[in-house]
């Protein structure tokens, strides 16, 4: 039986790659980007790394070492992100139809080649993307795609694999796997990892002959097939068609604490709208709907409150969701207290399609079929022509609790006003 081939194309520090697409000065230098309301690291440059700034450090606490060494440092611009990520998949969907989006910086795709020929193969892809987009990946190709995750991880610590490593032959895979440590392993999660390292599991060598019985009784079904998977048996097939959501979140922190309702349920209308656009790109509703408010956790007396209410009929239109959501907020709002975050959680999600008629609630198909065509020519006016062209009157015209962005690039590819200017 012929075995798939498999690549995870990965890009290199992509949020910084995106960054520097336009700023071509900041080549080889020091360049970080922030998360929300610029608060920790979440992208760093290898020469970021090389000074032993971590994952996730909290901004505030290394003023010295910024200006220490000149770090660029840029507030997340996550439009410009998704449209360099977009792009990148269609310069893949030149190569091949067998494509899974795994996530903003990753993707999984088959390859329909002889295997000697993969190798040169990825390289083209490889320098296609470089060329055409302006953003480095790494390529790992393998029998299985937890074995293209190892591949891509040595790539990237190893330059003279310039990019791409194959594990294709496979009699000599264990040398590679001697060097990635387990908890580095794709599926080995942080409390995972403790308790292979106390069984002497310490790489990923070592857990390709571990017992497999004792994983699988520890690490239920999906610890039993990643160490089947490294040794090329595969059992994590290609995802080409994303699986529904089974619940959708949105939220995010303040810009700064507030005590004004009006002002958070401007914030809460925004998530909402988020969310709810979400649910409808899946072609669902939902019967559920949460909403939480907190205070800052950082501050002294602490009021975290959630609240969930069945909604009366499942619905995906944004005014409905707003209107519950907000009544949900009047609840747990309590006046003396400074809040720095709400946000709205979706759960109950179904396909439209498989929404059980409801004889004692006959208003959902006529609701759902008036308010179907309004949200679909909303969305398409909001893709062609920028997020919140048309928005909920909840939202408003300025949101006072928006995200602290000092630091953020322009939209270069998405926004006509901030478009890059080229000057003779």
């Amino acid at each position: 039986m012929k075995k798939n081939i498999y690549a995870l194309i990965d890009c290199d520090n992509f949020y910084v790659s995106c960054e520097r697409i336009f700023r071509p000065d900041l080549k080889n230098k020091p360049v970080a980007v922030l998360s929300n309301n610029d608060g920790c690291i979440i992208s760093r440059s290898n020469e970021v790394k090389a000074l032993g700034i971590q994952m996730g450090t909290p901004y505030f606490k290394i003023p010295e070492l910024i200006k220490e060494h000149n770090i660029q440092i840029f507030s997340s611009n996550y439009s410009l992100y998704a449209d360099i990520s977009n792009r990148i998949n269609k310069i893949l969907e030149q190569y091949t139809p067998n494509i899974e989006i795994y996530s903003i910086d990753e993707a999984f795709i088959t390859l329909s080649i002889p295997k000697d020929k993969c190798t040169q193969y990825c390289k083209e892809i490889r320098e296609k993307i470089l060329q055409g987009i302006g953003v480095p990946v790494t390529i790992g190709i393998a029998y299985t795609k937890t074995l293209t995750k190892v591949a891509s991880k040595i790539a990237k610590k190893q330059k003279g694999y310039k990019g791409v490593l194959s594990l294709l032959d496979t009699e000599n895979n264990d040398k590679y796997l001697d060097i990635v440590e387990v908890e580095d392993i794709w599926g080995v999660g942080r409390q995972y990892s403790k308790w292979l390292h106390s069984m002497g599991i310490h790489t990923a060598k070592d857990l390709k002959y571990s017992d497999r019985n004792k994983i699988r009784s520890k690490m239920t079904v999906q610890g039993y097939r990643t160490v089947l998977e490294l040794n090329n048996v595969e059992c994590i097939s290609l995802d080409q068609i994303p699986s529904i959501k089974k619940n959708i979140c949105s939220s995010k922190a303040f810009g700064k604490r507030t005590k004004s309702l009006e002002e958070i349920k401007k914030s809460l209308a925004i998530d909402v709208a988020r969310a709810a656009e979400k649910l409808r790109k899946q072609n669902c509703v939902t019967g559920i709907i949460s909403v939480f408010l907190t205070t800052d956790p950082f501050k002294p007396n602490l009021y975290s409150k959630s609240v969930a209410i069945k909604l009366p009929f499942p619905v995906s239109d944004t005014a409905t969701l707003t209107k519950f959501a907000i009544q949900v907020l009047k609840k747990i709002f309590i006046k003396s207290f400074e809040y720095k975050k709400t946000g709205v959680f979706l759960t109950d999600i179904r396909p439209i399609d498989n929404v059980q008629l409801d004889l004692i609630n006959p208003y959902f198909i006529p609701h759902h079929e008036k308010t179907d065509k309004i949200m679909r020519a909303i969305d398409g006016i909001n893709r062609e022509w920028g997020r919140d062209t048309v928005r909920s009157a909840s939202i408003g015209i300025d949101n006072e609790l928006k995200m602290r962005q000092e630091r953020k690039s322009p939209r270069y590819t998405t926004k006509w006003d901030e478009l890059l200017v080229a000057k003779v």
